[in-house]
């Protein structure tokens, strides 16, 4: 049990809400909580917060993480875990109880303050274009395409690579899009061949790449898209997958690999100059 006499309030009520605290202090608490309802209100909020943050937190674990931040953490230096422990050890242990309670509060009122201004924002609120908000970003399904394919063994293209310019042909009458297929032999990647999708209606062509170790890239184009045109690259993650999409001409583009790969951005640019 812990001793927490002579502390903040909002450190003992921390303990006694976490059942740490001995029977005489307890006690002592509950008379206080009987009688101040300042203190109670403050039980209510470290618990309302704590709840609240708890789950917001879980929340935000499932949320996509961003390609730059996957790329920060593969390049940047790492923290030194001797030293996080050790900084740790230095704090007093009721300060450490405390801590995840005050992170929780802040993450409840930072989430409070966002749903409020959608609260405000949403009276200003301009209605999309008919359609627009129900038609799923064609990278969505792309993305689901790729899981599927890039685990086949046996049939992970419909024309194989040796079939070379053949290819180009097939895809350019079939999407309505010209294009050269890029030769990505410098970025450690072998062409294996081709694959054509349907997106809503519309052909996409797909180019198939494999990594020396074994891991399968592609890039995909279809004639227009949903997004205005634009040369600039658009950075998405859909699980373990990264995508990089861009508008060349009439087409829009879509580059697909692991997220974890730190250089998918340079490999994209590659693929634009080149394709």
């Amino acid at each position: 049990m812990q001793q927490t006499t002579g502390q903040a309030l909002e450190v003992r009520l921390s303990a006694y809400i976490d059942g740490e605290l001995g029977e005489a202090e307890r006690a002592e608490l509950d008379a206080l909580l009987a009688r101040d309802e300042d203190a109670k209100v403050m039980l209510e909020k470290l618990k309302a917060g704590s709840a609240f943050g708890n789950k917001a937190f879980e929340d935000f674990l499932h949320d996509p993480v961003p390609l730059a931040l996957v790329r920060q953490i593969k390049q940047g230096p790492g923290i030194n875990p001797r030293s996080e422990r050790v900084a740790t050890a230095n704090l007093p242990a009721p300060t450490i109880r405390v801590w995840p309670r005050v992170m929780a509060a802040a993450v409840a009122l930072l989430l409070l303050g966002g749903a409020v201004g959608f609260i405000v924002g949403s009276t200003q609120y301009v209605a999309e274009p008919e359609g627009s908000a129900s038609t799923r970003p064609w990278i969505d399904e792309i993305a689901d395409y790729h899981r599927i394919y890039s685990r086949q063994k046996e049939h992970l293209v419909e024309a194989p690579a040796s079939d070379g310019p053949k290819i180009e042909t097939w895809l350019a009458s079939s999407v309505g899009i010209g294009f050269k297929t890029p030769d990505l032999a410098s970025k450690g990647l072998a062409f294996e061949g081709a694959r054509l999708l349907v997106v809503d209606g519309k052909p996409v062509g797909q180019l198939v790449y494999r990594d020396r170790e074994g891991d399968i890239y592609a890039i995909c184009f279809l004639k227009g898209g949903d997004k205005p045109q634009t040369d600039q690259f658009r950075e998405d993650i859909r699980d373990n997958l990264g995508l990089i999409s861009w508008q060349k001409g009439d087409a829009s583009l879509v580059l697909v690999g692991p997220s974890a790969d730190a250089g998918l951005r340079e490999l994209a640019e590659a693929v634009a100059a080149s394709i």
